[in-house]
C-alpha cells in the first residue's frame, strides 16, 4: 500500500484530465464536417446520455469496489481517444461523446465516495471538504494546463502541417497521459464500503427507484440539489458557448486556450479554497452570489456579441469564469453536505441523483441551443436563456429557507432500507 493513496489519486486525476482537445473542439467538429449547431447538439446528447448512465453507475459504486468503477471510467475515455484516432465523421464523433459521457458518469458516481470512505478508515471524515476540494483542484488545474498548451500547440501544428495532423497529435498525447493515469489506479487500496443485501436484477432496480424517489422528496436535499443542478447546467451552457463567442468576435485561435486556462484555473481555485469560501460566505451565501453573477454573465455574453471587440471578449469571458468558480464552490459544498446527511450504503446513489439533475439540465439547454440557432442569432439566444435563468429564483428560495445543517444532522433519516 502506498503511503498516501489520496495523493496518488489526485495525480492520477491530474493526468486523466489532460484534455488538450478541449479549447479547439469546435474546430475539430468543423474539420469532421459538423457545424456550430451540431456542436451544441452533441454536447447536449453527451449530457443526456450521461444522465442515463448516472444513477446505475452510482448504484454500482455502492455494490462493487469504488476503485474498480474508477478503472472502468478511465478505460471508457481511453476507448474514445482510440476511436477518434482511427476514424472520423458525424457518427464517430457522436459515439466518442457517448463513451465520454459514460466515463464521466461512472467517475462522478464514485470519486467523492472513494475519498469519503478512505477518510472514514482513518477517522478523518470531518476533513472531507478539504480533501474533496483538493481532488477537484488537481482535476481543474490539469485541464487548465492542457487547455493552455493544447490550443497553442494545435495552432502551430496546423500552420506547419495541416489541421488534421494537429488534432491527431493532440489525441496521441492525451492517450499517453490517460494510459499512465489508468495504471496509477492500481496503487490505490480497495477501501471498505457498506455492503447491501444480495438482490435480483429486478429488485436492484426497484431499490434504485425507491432511493431516487426518497432523495427527491427529502426536504433537506431537494432544494439544494435542484438549484445545484440548474446552475451546473447553466455553467455548461457558458463553457460550451465560449468557442462560438470567440469565433464570432474573431478572437485569435492561439488564445482560445488562454480562456479555458483561466476557466479551469478559477475552478481549481474554487476547489482548493472550498472550505474557506463556504466558511466565509456560508453555502447559502454562495448560492445567492452565484445567482447574481450568472445574471451578469448572460448580460456580458450579449454585450460581447454587440461590441465584437477582442479585449471586451477577453474581459467578459474572464468574468464568466469567475462566476463559474462560485458555482463550483456551491456544487462541491452541496456534495459535501450530502455526505454529512446521507448514510454510506446509499451515498453514491444519492450523489448520482444530484449529478443527474445537472446532466438533465445541461442536456436540455444545449440541445435547445441547436434549435434556437436555426431560428435566431447567437445574441438573441443568450438573451432568451437569461430570461429562463431568472426562474432559478424559486429553487434558490428553497435553499435559503432550508434549516441550517447543524439542525438537520440531528435528524438524519436512514435511507438504506
Amino acid at each position: 500500500m502506498v503511503h498516501d493513496p489520496l495523493r496518488v489519486f489526485n495525480w492520477s486525476v491530474f493526468l486523466q484530465t489532460q484534455i488538450f482537445m478541449l479549447p479547439v473542439m469546435l474546430l475539430f467538429y468543423q474539420e469532421n464536417g459538423l457545424n456550430t449547431g451540431d456542436y451544441f447538439l452533441f454536447q447536449g446528447i453527451f449530457s443526456i446520455t450521461a444522465l442515463l448512465f448516472e444513477i446505475p453507475a452510482g448504484y454500482l459504486g455502492d455494490i462493487f469496489p469504488r476503485r474498480t468503477i474508477l478503472m472502468l471510467s478511465y478505460l471508457l475515455f481511453i476507448a474514445r481517444l482510440i476511436l477518434w484516432l482511427f476514424f472520423g465523421g458525424y457518427w464517430i464523433l457522436l459515439a466518442g461523446e457517448i463513451l465520454y459521457s459514460a466515463s464521466k458518469a461512472t467517475y462522478a458516481g464514485v470519486a467523492d465516495g472513494y475519498v469519503y470512505d478512505y477518510l472514514k478508515t482513518k477517522n478523518k471524515t470531518g476533513r472531507m471538504l478539504q480533501y474533496y476540494g483538493r481532488l477537484n483542484f488537481f482535476m481543474s488545474i490539469g485541464t487548465a494546463l492542457a487547455s493552455l498548451v493544447g490550443a497553442a500547440f494545435y495552432n502551430e501544428l496546423a500552420t506547419l502541417f495541416n489541421a488534421r495532423t494537429g488534432f491527431m497529435l493532440l489525441l496521441v498525447i492525451e492517450l499517453v497521459f490517460n494510459t499512465v493515469a489508468f495504471f496509477m489506479l492500481f496503487l490505490l487500496p480497495k477501501v471498505p464500503t457498506a455492503r447491501r443485501q444480495k438482490m435480483s436484477i429486478g429488485e436492484k432496480y426497484i431499490d434504485l427507484v425507491r432511493i431516487t424517489s426518497q432523495t427527491l422528496k427529502d426536504r433537506r436535499l431537494n432544494g439544494y440539489m435542484l438549484y445545484s443542478g440548474i446552475v451546473a447546467g447553466t455553467t455548461m451552457l457558458f463553457v460550451w458557448g465560449f468557442q462560438p463567442l470567440m469565433r464570432e468576435t474573431a478572437f485569435p485561435v492561439a488564445l482560445f486556450g488562454v480562456i479555458f486556462f483561466i476557466n479551469h484555473l478559477c475552478r481549481a481555485g474554487a476547489g482548493f479554497f472550498l472550505h474557506r469560501t463556504v466558511s466565509f460566505f456560508t453555502l447559502k451565501g454562495v448560492a445567492i452570489l452565484t445567482y447574481g453573477l450568472f445574471i451578469l454573465g448572460f448580460l456580458s455574453a450579449v454585450f460581447v456579441l454587440h461590441m465584437h471587440n477582442k479585449f471586451v471578449t477577453f474581459a467578459a469571458l474572464t468574468f464568466i469564469c469567475i462566476a463559474i468558480a462560485f458555482q463550483l464552490s456551491f456544487t462541491l459544498g452541496s456534495v459535501g453536505r450530502i455526505h454529512a446527511l446521507v448514510p454510506s450504503s446509499v451515498r453514491s446513489t444519492v450523489a448520482s441523483v444530484n449529478n443527474l439533475i445537472s446532466r438533465g439540465m445541461s442536456g436540455f439547454l444545449l440541445i435547445m441551443f441547436k434549435f434556437l440557432l436555426d431560428k435566431i442569432t447567437l445574441q438573441m439566444s443568450f438573451l432568451f436563456y437569461l430570461g429562463c435563468f431568472l426562474l432559478a429564483a424559486f429553487p434558490l428560495w428553497l435553499v435559503v429557507k432550508t434549516p441550517d445543517d447543524s439542525v438537520l444532522q440531528k435528524k438524519v433519516k436512514h435511507m438504506g432500507g
